[in-house]
Parts: structure tokens; sequence; C-alpha cells
């Protein structure tokens, strides 16, 4: 098998081949490490088998990403920055993407034959929904936000599944309404692409560019409810057990809400060309915020 990928891809360049599986995306993936560190739980098996789930993750979703160009080749050809793909441009042709599916697929399955059934199944659900999003979900309104919450969500959970940690409802509900805020800031952020590039219609979403004010509400709305869901944990059972000073996490709200509201208000003014998440990769200020949240998350524990 190994031959024939070889053999199929020894005109591609390696390059064009980390295009398309946008390893940059795999950034996302470090959800899987929260259930450890919130619980408290880090420990040397916990994090090998975090490991374990980051790379079948990643792996799963390079296939997705793979697949999901194939089904938007025609769309991504009309899009001003999705046109230079790999596929769309032209530079890879569709039995290598087909090829290359199939290769990253077998390398998932020969990490999960080692991981429990619960993970096992989180992940085929992943699969499933992720490929659905891809076929039709992504082009319902609201529907697609939620979905795209959900697949962030599943990350920490499977994150809970593989280390047999419990994973707190306040945790997954401050994911949910987070990931549909991030979501929400995507789609604000396609429509004023499509604007600049004088489109008339945006290819194959379910969005008008009437709905520009309803979007920016919803990731307004969202982001403050994940704030609000974020202050009732400060004020959990769980909380005060794990935390010898509670009140001090009360800066991550802030912080929080403050990294929240900048994120939309460059979206809105056009300073983030595609996915907010890629966005805060390369931003200083998200940096600085991670780093003040992790020093408030120590100081919460140690005094």
């Amino acid at each position: 098998m190994i031959k024939v990928f070889y053999m199929n891809t020894r005109n591609l360049k390696f390059v064009n081949i980390l295009k398309i599986i946008r390893p940059y995306q795999w950034v996302k993936n470090i959800l899987i490490f929260i259930p450890m560190l919130m619980a408290h739980q880090l420990t040397i098996n916990n994090f090998i088998l975090s490991i374990k789930a980051f790379i079948i993750f990643s792996l799963i979703a390079s296939s997705i990403y793979v697949i999901n160009d194939i089904v938007d080749v025609e769309s991504d050809k009309k899009h001003p920055y999705k046109k230079y793909r790999p596929l769309a441009a032209g530079i890879i042709n569709i039995d290598q993407c087909k090829i290359l599916i199939f290769f990253l697929l077998f390398l998932s399955g020969l990490f999960l034959i080692t991981t429990n059934v619960n993970f096992f199944l989180l992940i085929i659900s992943y699969f499933i929904i992720s490929n659905l999003y891809t076929f039709f979900l992504k082009k319902y309104v609201f529907i697609d936000l939620l979905t795209l919450a959900t697949l962030y969500t599943l990350r920490i959970i499977s994150g809970g599944l593989i280390t047999d940690i419990s994973v707190s409802i306040w945790l997954l509900s401050f994911s949910i309404f987070f990931f549909i805020s991030l979501a929400s800031v995507k789609r604000q952020i396609e429509l004023l692409n499509y604007k600049k590039s004088n489109k008339k219609e945006i290819a194959g979403r379910g969005y008008t560019f009437k709905d520009e004010g309803v979007i920016n509400n919803i990731s307004i709305l969202s982001g403050c409810v994940s704030i609000l869901v974020l202050i009732f944990y400060i004020n959990s059972p769980q909380v005060l057990e794990l935390y010898s000073s509670p009140s001090i996490m009360w800066g991550i709200c802030i912080i929080m809400l403050f990294w929240i509201s900048r994120i939309i208000v460059d979206a809105k003014k056009g300073k983030i060309k595609d996915d907010p998440i890629v966005y805060a990769i390369n931003d200083k200020i998200s940096y600085l915020c991670l780093f003040l949240i992790l020093c408030i998350i120590w100081l919460g524990i140690t005094f």
C-alpha cells in the first residue's frame, strides 16, 4: 500500500501535500489535553494517551480536509483565497487526493487499534458528522455553526474518554457557545471576503449578504453566554475542590471577554482573512492572553 502511495505521488511535491492536509489546523486538537489539565491529572500515562488521541485526530482531520477539497473544488475555484488550494489550483488531481485519504485513514486505523471502545466510537462519530457537514450540513444556516461547535467539543470529550477522565458539563457548555461564537466570526469573515471580491452569491453556503448582521449578533451573544457559563463554573463546587484560591479565577473571565471581543472587532474590520483560530496562532496578543490565563490557573492552585 505504501509502495502504491509512493508511485501515485512521486511527482507530487511534499509542500503541496502539506498544503492540502493543512497541518497548521492540527493546533485545534490541543483541545484534547483540556480534560487532563482541568482535572489536574497531568500524569505521564494520561499525557501519552492524549498524544495518541492528538495524532489520531490530526490524521482523521487531514483526511476530511482532503475530502472537503474534492467536494468543494468548484466553489473553491470561485473563492478569493481558497482558489489557491492545491486541488482548486490544479496542482493536485483527484486520484492523488483519494490515495492520500486512504493513506491517512490507514495510519489513523493503526493507532485506533490500541484505544478503548468509547474513544473508537467517538472517532467514528466525528468522521461521520464531519462528512455530513462537508456534503450537506454546511449549506444550512445556523446548523453549520452548531455542527462546527459540536466537532470542536467532541475533541474535548475524546480527551476525557481516552484518559478515562470525567468531563464537566460546565466545560462542555462553555465549549459549545464559545465555538458557536468563533464559527459565526468565520462566516462573517467569509461574507466580508465575498463582498470585497464583488461576488453576488456565496458558493456552497446557505448565507446571503443580508445575514451579516444576524451572524454578527450570534457571535456576540454566543461569546457572552460562554463567559456567563465560565462565571457559573467558577462558583461551582468543582472549582472549590480543585483550587485553593478560586476567586482569582475571575481574571480568566475578563481575559476571555477581552479576547472574544477583540476577535469579533478584528473580523469586522477585515483584519482576519479566514479562520479566527488560525489568526490567533499568529497573534501575539492571543499568546499574551494564554500566558495570563495559565498564570491565573497556577496562582489559583498554589495560593
